[in-house]
């Protein structure tokens, strides 16, 4: 199995795609194959020690924040998923692991909506939780109200 991951905290060149071994899932966790994953300014700010204080200084570290692919087994005392279930989510800042085959990450991930391609889906985490607090909890957007989001790429779909 291959993820990228790097060896010491720096630029882009310190990024490799090397073999690692995936852990079995623990208690409350599940194993996820990625479909696909998306870059977030995060990533790049690990990968430079911007958050070492958050990290640590453990090495190697795997790389990749957002991702949607479907669930391949779960661990002890998961009742939310099953395997093959489509699914989207953020890997722990700490633990990393998107841009990989495969990672395990706790029952906190969602359904992707059917109308979302995998693509799709893996560019909704960071970002919309983001837009969700400064939205609803800063600007106390209620049901009803509209925004204008200037310069957005924007697709249609039907997600409920």
């Amino acid at each position: 199995m291959k993820r990228i991951q790097y060896h010491r905290y720096g630029g882009h060149d310190q990024m490799r795609l090397e073999e690692f071994t995936l852990e079995e899932p623990g208690t409350g966790q599940v194993v996820v194959r990625v479909k696909a994953a998306s870059v977030n300014p995060v990533d790049w700010k690990v990968r430079n020690g911007v958050m070492k204080f958050m990290t640590g200084r453990r090495f190697p570290r795997a790389m990749g924040s957002d991702f949607s692919g479907v669930v391949e087994a779960v661990g002890q005392s998961v009742l939310r998923l099953k395997v093959g279930d489509e699914v989207l989510g953020t890997a722990p800042i700490k633990a990393g692991g998107a841009f990989a085959d495969k990672l395990v990450v706790d029952e906190f991930v969602v359904a992707k909506p059917h109308a979302l391609s995998f693509e799709q889906a893996a560019t909704l985490p960071i970002v919309g939780v983001t837009a969700w607090c400064g939205l609803v909890d800063k600007a106390q957007l209620k049901q009803g109200q509209s925004v204008f989001v200037h310069g957005c790429l924007v697709f249609r779909s039907v997600v409920n």
